[in-house]
């Protein structure tokens, strides 16, 4: 029997069910209509009703206790006589002895116990008990043998004179009824046994029997655990061990004090547990036999059931402390091989001190018979101060095969390593709530309870986005306060599942905010993001954000499940307005233009979006990632740029984003998938590169190209409009030609921009088909200003000697190599060489 560590006191024993009171009831009510013979007692003989044998004119000896123990070749019987010295001087014990055979003949060698061995005489008025000790037959019963009390008589040729004997009828109860009480004496100690508490129980192949035995002591020292051990007796003889809870052990008991033992035996179900028996066993010493010292019948047992109900608080004494533990729901997120159960079990110190918690061990036993452990979600020396609430999400892992409906959670005491006895003795035992399942939760909510609060927990989307090496899966989950008062958000991470298949080393958990406090009425969003092949096909996602306890010690928090086909990101129509709702980065994105600079062997796409921040304080803005999307569904990852600084509220800012593309392409239909980047664990800070985006939308683009004027007024080269007045080409006779003009430049200063990467590209076009560039940066070159002047020269050897002439000035916008003709006008050469 080994020992379970002490971390509780008093913990087992509103385990079991009392049947005491539901028989006494039954018989009452059977009385009723019984008749006065039947409404007669039955009797019960005992051992008591056995007479005495005397041994002297006044000194008796009394058989007052049998027990056998089976064993697998042969049993162990203890019986104790009870010697009474009604003379006026000392008996003399070793002029006694005791010996016991079968009613056929057979003698059995006999020896007394070791705690009696040193007992020689026996004071007058005064008695003891003497308790032998003998191994007999297997399969022998007590109502086989005789014991015999003997006088060594030296007159006597076997120098024995016999005393007398007991012959005990089959008829006479020899164990304890299960309404009394045994009283027997421990190390000088005397003391009373009962059994006040039995209940039984069905989980799986097994039946577990549970017994509260109340031990009384009734001397005048203290009494401190003698390490009985127990069994369970049935009628057939055979014996089961009994576990023992932590407040059974290493107990002490003052004098008229009393303590209940809280037992437990698992039993197989085929086993017929009517005529139960509780026996008492200690080791002996000298023989180094286990010996049985009482045995007490138990009253009928039925199958009952010991869980406690759903959200019904169950109280566990912790030393001088207690806490209240409850099951509070309890989910299911079904795959196709395995399914994750998910229990919500709530733990509050109902004490005025801090309470150190052990590390419990629970399992589920389902109603099929399964018994599956679950990895504890208690840390070591886990602390509770007063009042303190936790909420434990205890997670399992079920074959699909397996029924979940119907189970029970087992909230067990810790074993004690390195013994040979790993019964797990249950503290407490809860059914389930109906599960529920957690399948397609998009939008929907489950709470949270957590040391300060509930909260409220969405699955708000679930999106697969085109990356450069493969697809993005980003789960959004908005977590909601819907108290009265600011809670701390536990220490979190992630893992994500799909079709079961887990990727927890490639899944990161991203949070909209770096502090963890969550005020009244406020709300965060967390992202859970992981990478997987472009051409894999899947049917069903599963979310769990689980808490970390430890560096090592994880427990589910919440979970969510989506079974189908994902639904399509959330298209913007062209001039609608995408609203970018993250808790401390609240924007507004809308598509200004785009359109499409042809090259000679590849187009480059190109987009301009308004970003307004919609904070009320300075902020950086989200740092975007784009990739735009094809018709058939090619995608092409998009170059961003945008200011690298903070604006204000209400500010906007212009976004710019491009992309080259094959020429076959058609950007008709083009569309851009556009989210907030993020860096490893977080989101994507000013001039980190993006490792992945979250929280994306398809805006519509309506790609048209720019209205190319036929003059050289109000040129758009957005923020920028240039206008170009008293455009002169000198020709002096020589081979260079200097071009002159006067010019304005306003900015739109509505929006703030990164760095502007387009420029002017001036090209003149001779008459003779020759061409000529030049290119101007704003605000380098052009000022921003009304009546300014520039000019440039270019040569040709067409030129020499030319007085007359005419050419084209067209004016394109400049970007990345590629460029759009913004506006065009023919003006004549002026030839300062002119008689």
């Amino acid at each position: 029997m080994s020992k379970i560590p002490v971390f509780a006191t008093a913990i087992g024993i509103s385990l079991m069910l009392t049947t005491t009171q539901g028989v006494m009831a039954a018989s009452s009510t059977k009385s009723a209509t019984k008749t006065p013979v039947q409404q007669q007692k039955k009797i019960v003989h005992t051992l008591a009703n056995l007479n005495p044998v005397k041994i002297t004119a006044k000194s008796t000896v009394q058989l007052t206790d049998v027990n056998i123990l089976t064993q697998n070749e042969e049993s162990i019987l203890t019986y104790t006589l009870t010697v009474t010295n009604g003379d006026i001087k000392s008996l003399d014990l070793l002029d006694y002895w005791s010996k016991v055979k079968t009613n056929s003949g057979t003698i059995f060698s006999t020896s007394l116990m070791t705690k009696d061995k040193t007992k020689k005489t026996l004071s007058a008025g005064s008695s003891t008990t003497l308790t032998y000790v003998a191994k007999v037959g297997k399969n022998v019963k007590i109502s086989d043998l005789v014991f015999q009390v003997i006088k060594w008589d030296f007159n006597q040729s076997n120098y024995e004179s016999l005393k007398g004997q007991f012959k005990i009828p089959t008829t006479y109860m020899t164990s304890t009824p299960a309404d009394q009480s045994k009283t027997l004496k421990m190390f000088s100690t005397p003391l009373k046994a009962k059994v006040n508490q039995f209940a039984s129980y069905t989980s799986g192949d097994y039946n577990y029997v549970s017994i509260g035995l109340n031990i009384q002591n009734i001397g005048y020292n203290l009494f401190e655990d003698p390490k009985l051990k127990f069994a369970i007796k049935t009628a057939s003889g055979t014996s089961y061990p009994m576990s023992m809870d932590s407040t059974s052990t290493d107990y002490k008991i003052q004098p008229q004090d009393n303590k209940t033992l809280n037992l437990m035996a698992e039993i197989p179900k085929s086993v017929n547990l009517k005529n139960l028996e509780l026996q008492l066993i200690q080791d002996d010493e000298t023989s180094k036999l286990s010996l049985p010292i009482a045995t007490m019948q138990l009253p009928s047992t039925t199958n009952q059931s010991l869980a406690i109900q759903p959200n019904i608080e169950k109280f566990i004494a912790l030393g001088s402390g207690k806490i209240s533990v409850k099951v509070s729901g309890t989910t299911i997120l079904r795959s196709f091989e395995d399914h994750e159960i998910s229990i919500r079990f709530n733990i509050r110190n109902t004490s005025g001190s801090t309470i150190t918690i052990p590390k419990y061990q629970f399992e589920i036993h389902t109603s099929d018979g399964y018994k599956l452990p679950i990895s504890t979600s208690i840390v070591d020396n886990l602390t509770m101060q007063p009042l303190e609430e936790r909420t434990l999400n205890l997670g399992v892992t079920v074959p699909a095969n397996v029924n979940a409906q119907k189970a029970q959670l087992f909230m067990n005491l810790p074993t004690v390593a390195d013994t040979k006895d790993q019964f797990n003795y249950p503290v407490g035992i809860f059914a389930l709530p109906e599960v529920q399942p957690l399948q397609n939760m998009i939008g929907q909510t489950q709470f949270v309870q957590t040391n300060n609060g509930i909260l409220g927990v969405t699955l708000s989307s679930i999106q697969r986005l085109p990356w450069v090496d493969g697809d993005l899966v980003s789960a959004k989950i908005t977590v909601n306060n819907t108290g009265y008062k600011t809670i701390q958000i536990p220490n979190l991470t992630a893992e994500l599942k799909i079709d079961n298949a887990k990727l927890s080393n490639e899944t990161k958990l991203i949070s909209s905010q770096s502090v963890g406090l969550l005020g009244a009425n406020m709300s965060t969003d967390f992202y859970v993001v992981t990478k997987i092949p472009s051409y894999l096909e899947f049917s069903q996602v599963q979310v769990s954000v689980l808490e970390k306890l430890s560096d090592t010690d994880k427990s589910p928090w919440v979970q969510f499940g989506n079974s189908g086909l994902l639904p399509d990101i959330n298209t913007i129509s062209m001039g609608a307005t995408y609203s970018v709702s993250t808790p401390g980065h609240n924007e507004e994105l809308k598509v200004l233009r785009s359109f499409a600079y042809t090259g000679s062997s590849s187009n480059l796409i190109y987009t301009e979006i308004e970003a307004k921040n919609m904070e009320d304080r300075q902020i950086d803005l989200s740092q975007f990632v784009g990739t735009y999307v094809g018709s058939q569904g090619q995608t092409y990852k998009a170059t961003v740029s945008q200011i690298e600084t903070s604006v204000g509220p209400e500010e906007k800012s212009i976004i710019t984003l491009w992309a080259r593309i094959p020429k076959n392409i058609s950007t008709n239909d083009m569309k851009l998938i556009i989210g907030q980047g993020i860096t490893d664990n977080k989101f994507t800070a000013v001039k980190e590169v993006p490792t992945g985006y979250v929280n994306a939308a398809t805006l519509e683009l309506g790609v048209t190209p720019p209205n190319s004027r036929s003059t050289l007024q109000n040129l758009d080269l957005f923020p920028y409009s240039l206008t170009l007045k008293n455009v002169v080409a000198n020709m002096n006779g020589s081979t260079t030609v200097d071009l002159s003009f006067d010019y304005d430049q306003t900015k739109n200063m509505d929006y703030s921009m990164g760095e502007f990467e387009h420029k002017y590209l001036f090209e003149v076009v001779d008459s003779s088909g020759r061409s000529f560039e030049k290119e101007f940066s704003p605000e380098t070159d052009l000022k921003v200003m009304n009546g300014g002047r520039a000019s440039f020269a270019f040569s040709d050897i067409v030129f020499q000697d030319r007085k007359s002439g005419s050419f084209t000035l067209n004016v394109y916008d400049l970007f990345q190599g590629q460029k759009i003709k913004l506006g065009s006008q023919s003006f004549n050469y002026y030839s300062s060489t002119l008689d």
